[in-house]
């Protein structure tokens, strides 16, 4: 019966792969299908093409057509000789035993041969089964993934949270033993115990773990013991006071050392074990006032951390915390252990020392490969910077140096990491690396401003910081580097708060005044950037008011007419000067409608402050003074107003006749004068108006309007009874005015042109 099942089997097994013979020979009969009547269509369409050309053209391309109709039928027969070989080969196959895979629970597992059959090689059955695939146990990834976490959260749990665990359950165990042994027990054997059991316990762990580094509940279980070998060693020191302070600083480098031996290979915890110890034990001198302890301290802080810094220096994210640690012990023992100790060689030599690690690692931060290129070199670079002056003003207060040239200290930290920034710039570096970078070199710059205002305001008075900030501002200005313009202006726009919470001064805006001007010609008419130079127009605007109301109150006594006055007119024509020199275009000559429209408003509030000074001004000098500069502010647009439509020139000629009328009113000229002198303008108005050019019907109007006013005003308000010589003088001129325009119409008309159109 067993040779008749594994006949039927080897019988399947042969129908299955004639079935497979079968359709790979359909496959193959298709293709070839396909291949002829691609090259029958080829044919065709190559022979319709060379019924157009030319006979010799038409033979070589029969001739190319030949070649590739062989070349196609030389590949057709290898592909064919090559189905025939795989064909072959598929018939050996059938002659090879076969088990199916689900009688075969393993894949070496014996098969029996057929009677009266050699023994062959299974591989090519084999290598059919594999290519079977398996769809009754369909096993998907996710399952396997769910199954490895799983696992890896479960090998987490057992080996490290177990450990850590197990040491801390050891620690408690050893504190309840140890309780209830100590009355009985006097200082010497409870000390040796204490020394005895955290040695012994690290010990055997250190020896167990180099045996199975991989089993992490002695790993646990050293760092248990290496913390009561430290607890041993304060308590000894504090409670028992059987040693002094030097013995135990001496004992805790020792404990430091044998910390860095053990932590080499598993340095992230015995990093975190060792700088445990280390900022416990640099806190034990908070409140130490000892001379002689200062430098002993000192050193030992300096051995263990530059120890530490050496040992954990090959890992990135180990180097630069250990870096911040080193930072704020520095900083502690320039704030606090400095503040306790009063002045002696000790105290400044350590000075001398810290001032030149922190020195080291500001350094370091801002051009050390080690540090460079990396996003945390920022705050590393700030907080090393900190550290330094902080440092330094312990040395200035051991060496009694001036108050000035700690300033000075302070603002070149600020000066050579701009420099820095300056030197390392590439186009590779992260956008907002440079923003984090400007920023605290702009608020350390804002904080050596306010100590500037607060220690020496005389000198910052003097507006000399003006003078430091420039060259940023013009290399900035001209090299298009954005971070440095905004870092200029930011810097100088706080000046020019900080002075104006106090008194203002006069030589401290006449210097800003004359920064912003630089800046601005550099940033207006060298670059023509639309968005800086009107920054700094604005800039120069500000400026000048606060420079020329700082004037006006020093020498006019708070009027606040003439503070107006002298406020307004630089402003109105620094303004109008603008709108000469086309401030509005950009560097292809383009206007921009927006800063056009700004400068004309702004011309336009001058004039109407020139107007208001006008009237309430007095003195015929002053009052001269604001006609002028309300003349001009008007003029700024005259040939804007000539070459526009018709309205544009009427606006131009109400706006000098309302100029006229309020100077006429402001030097308190008779009515008839006022008459006179506004008819003479409407005649002026009417003869512009009549000109080919640039006239207009409208200006004609409005000045013929004014003269029949005028006119009126003349015959009823301004004739009286008194028979003066200048009211006869200023009818017979009126008179004759209104003579002039009647000609003027008549002389027009006569050469034909019309009066009633423009």
């Amino acid at each position: 019966m067993g040779k008749i099942e594994e006949l039927e089997r080897e019988l399947e097994t042969i129908k299955y792969q004639v079935s497979q013979i079968q359709i790979g020979v359909a496959r193959a009969s298709q293709v070839i299908a396909e291949v002829k009547e691609e090259q029958k269509r080829l044919q065709q369409a190559q022979m319709q093409a060379n019924m157009q050309q030319p006979q010799p053209q038409m033979q070589m391309n029969m001739q190319q057509a030949q070649m590739q109709a062989n070349m196609q039928q030389a590949q057709m027969q290898a592909n064919m000789q090559q189905q025939e070989r795989q064909l072959q080969y598929q018939r050996v196959q059938n002659q090879m035993p076969y088990r199916p895979m689900q009688n075969q629970p393993m894949q070496n597992q014996p098969q029996p041969q057929p009677v009266n059959q050699p023994v062959q090689n299974p591989q090519p059955v084999n290598q059919f089964v594999q290519t079977v695939p398996n769809v009754q146990n369909p096993q998907p990834a996710f399952r396997n993934y769910a199954a490895a976490k799983r696992s890896s959260t479960e090998s987490w749990i057992g080996k490290h949270l177990m450990g850590v665990l197990a040491s801390i359950l050891i620690f408690i165990a050893l504190v309840l033993f140890a309780s209830l042994i100590i009355p009985y027990l006097n200082d010497a054997v409870k000390i040796g115990m204490m020394f005895t059991v955290s040695i012994a316990l690290s010990g055997f762990a250190f020896y167990e773990h180099k045996k199975r580094p991989d089993n992490t509940f002695f790993t646990a279980l050293l760092a248990c013991g290496l913390g009561c070998s430290y607890l041993s060693i304060l308590v000894t020191r504090i409670y028992f006071k059987a040693i002094s302070d030097v013995v135990m600083y001496v004992l805790l480098l020792v404990w430091g050392g044998v910390i860095l031996f053990m932590g080499k290979k598993e340095s992230k915890l015995f990093q975190a074990i060792g700088n445990s110890g280390y900022i416990i034990s640099a806190f034990l001198a908070w409140n130490m006032q000892d001379k002689a302890l200062v430098l002993p301290i000192l050193i030992y802080l300096i051995v263990m951390g530059a120890a530490f810094q050496y040992n954990f220096r090959k890992n990135h994210v180990q180097r630069i915390v250990q870096s911040y640690i080193n930072l704020g012990i520095i900083f502690y023992f320039a704030v606090k252990i400095g503040s306790n100790v009063e002045k002696c060689v000790p105290l400044t030599v350590s000075a001398i020392l810290v001032v030149a690690i922190s020195a080291v690692y500001f350094i370091c931060s801002i051009w050390g490969e080690k540090l460079k290129n990396d996003a945390n070199r920022i705050v590393m670079a700030l907080t090393s910077a900190i550290v330094f002056f902080a440092s330094y003003l312990l040395l200035a207060d051991c060496l009694e140096v001036p108050k000035w040239f700690s300033l000075a200290v302070f603002f070149a930290i600020a000066a050579i990491a701009e420099m820095a920034a300056f030197l390392q710039q590439s186009e590779a570096e992260n956008d907002m690396s440079l923003i984090y970078k400007n920023i605290w070199i702009i608020a350390w710059f804002a904080a050596a401003e306010i100590c500037t205002y607060v220690l020496y305001p005389d000198f910052f008075n003097t507006g000399a910081l003006f003078v430091a900030i420039l060259p940023l501002a013009v290399y900035g200005a001209k090299k298009k580097h954005d971070l440095l313009r905004a870092q200029a202006l930011i810097m100088a726009a706080l000046l020019a708060v900080i002075e104006l919470t106090g008194e203002l001064n006069i030589i401290f805006f006449s210097v800003a005044l004359a920064y912003s001007l630089i800046v601005f010609v550099v940033e207006g008419f060298i670059n023509k950037s639309m968005y800086y130079k009107i920054i700094y127009y604005f800039c120069v605007q500000a400026c000048m008011f606060y420079l020329f109301s700082t004037v006006s109150d020093k020498y006019t006594n708070y009027n606040d007419e003439l503070k107006l006055m002298y406020v307004s007119i630089p402003i109105g024509i620094f303004n109008a000067l603008m709108r000469l020199l086309k401030l509005d275009r950009d560097d292809k000559g383009v206007s921009d409608k927006l800063i056009l429209t700004g400068l004309d408003i702004i011309n336009a509030m001058g004039i109407a402050v020139g107007l208001y000074n006008i009237i309430t001004i007095n003195g015929a000098v002053l009052q001269g003074i604001n006609v002028a500069f309300t003349t001009a502010l008007a003029c700024v647009n005259l040939r804007r107003h000539f070459a526009g439509s018709s309205g544009e020139k009427l606006y131009a000629g109400i706006k000098f006749g309302v100029i006229l009328l309020f100077s006429l009113i402001g030097y308190d000229a008779a009515g008839y004068i006022v008459s006179v002198a506004t008819l003479a303008f409407a005649i002026l108005c009417i003869a512009i108006g009549f000109n080919k050019n640039f006239g207009a019907k409208e200006l004609r109007i409005y000045g013929l309007i004014l003269s029949m006013i005028c006119v009126v005003k003349f015959i009823m308000i301004d004739i009286t009874y008194e028979n003066t010589i200048g009211r006869a003088i200023s009818f017979l001129i009126s008179g004759i005015l209104c003579f002039a325009i009647s000609a003027i119409y008549n002389h027009f008309e006569k050469h034909g042109q019309n009066t009633t159109v423009s």
